[in-house]
């Protein structure tokens, strides 16, 4: 690369040596990123790597042997363990509820605040607390609220109704966690919302008030289209991370009752540090990512889109 300086009246070029020659440049650099660099090489990459290697055999930690077994783990998971089936179901139908809910929920609160004229900096704090709370707080919390004799059940006996026992009625215990996952989650992507609010030019909200535009119609032409690219981030990192849902299983439902709230993080779980089927879990593991995988360049295709302004 060349680089032009001028003086008296002529020209100098000066050839930009390449960067491998100036050490100065990438040598602090290096060093300073080397512990961020091996924490994930050690810690992901080949994690990763060693994963897929053990999930081709039939390895649990403790024996001293180890048989190869090929595809024997993917095979099993697939076409002779219904707890496999049962697990991706729930994850899915986990998937299916909690991803759309946050998504609605989170771009209403976003307009909400957005167009509130004082306390506007109280309304995103309240909204992102849950967000920065642990998990398994909110979980223990929520499971507060949820059992027999808590304040869901206190409010309904209050008007003469009998509350059911929401964590242990298999068709009310997945609904359940879904909701508290919802309520964790929102305030997280409502700020994300506001902050591809404050990015969309007024010229467009001005232009659509001339044409005599409604609020719903800004709405529905002006802000819901700009906004796509933040909707398309929202529901790809809100799927990938729902389909790894674990900690408010295992606090509280433990996958129960029965297997109504089992989901794939959870058999991975019990399989690799209960049952100690490491080969097994990590074959359920590169099952899920292959769901993930697709689900997500599903989500790019059908939302792949041009920056409109």
């Amino acid at each position: 690369m060349a680089t032009e300086t001028y003086s008296a009246g002529r020209t100098e070029v000066r050839v930009r040596p390449p960067l491998w020659k100036q050490p100065r440049k990438w040598i602090a650099g290096y060093i300073f990123t080397a512990p961020a660099i091996t924490f994930i090489v050690i810690f992901s990459i080949i994690s990763i790597i060693v994963s897929l290697y053990i999930s081709f055999f039939q390895y649990d930690v403790i024996s001293e042997h180890s048989p190869y077994v090929g595809l024997g783990n993917y095979r099993e998971a697939l076409f002779e363990d219904d707890l496999f089936w049962r697990a991706l179901k729930n994850t899915f139908l986990y998937v299916l509820g909690v991803v759309p809910a946050i998504t609605v929920f989170g771009f209403l609160l976003a307009l909400i605040g957005y167009k509130a004229r004082h306390g506007r900096s109280f309304f995103r704090t309240v909204y992102f607390l849950p967000s920065i709370t642990p998990m398994v707080v909110i979980a223990l919390i929520w499971m507060w609220l949820y059992s027999p004799k808590g304040m869901l059940n206190e409010m309904l006996a209050s008007v003469g109704i009998r509350g059911p026992n929401w964590l242990f009625d298999r068709h009310l215990a997945l609904p359940s966690v879904m909701v508290m996952s919802v309520w964790q989650a929102v305030g997280y992507y409502t700020v994300i919302y506001l902050a591809g609010l404050a990015d969309i030019p007024p010229d467009f909200y001005d232009a659509a008030r001339v044409d005599g535009a409604s609020w719903w119609q800004e709405v529905r032409y002006v802000t819901v289209p700009l906004l796509r690219n933040v909707t398309l981030f929202v529901t790809v990192t809100l799927a990938i991370g729902a389909f790894q849902v674990f900690t408010q299983v295992y606090i509280m439902t433990r996958g129960g009752p029965g297997t109504a709230t089992a989901t794939l993080q959870f058999i991975i779980f019990r399989n690799a540090f209960q049952y100690f089927r490491m080969g097994y879990a990590a074959a359920i593991s590169w099952l899920l990512f292959i769901a993930i995988f697709v689900l997500a360049m599903i989500q790019l295709r059908l939302n792949r889109s041009e920056r409109i302004f």
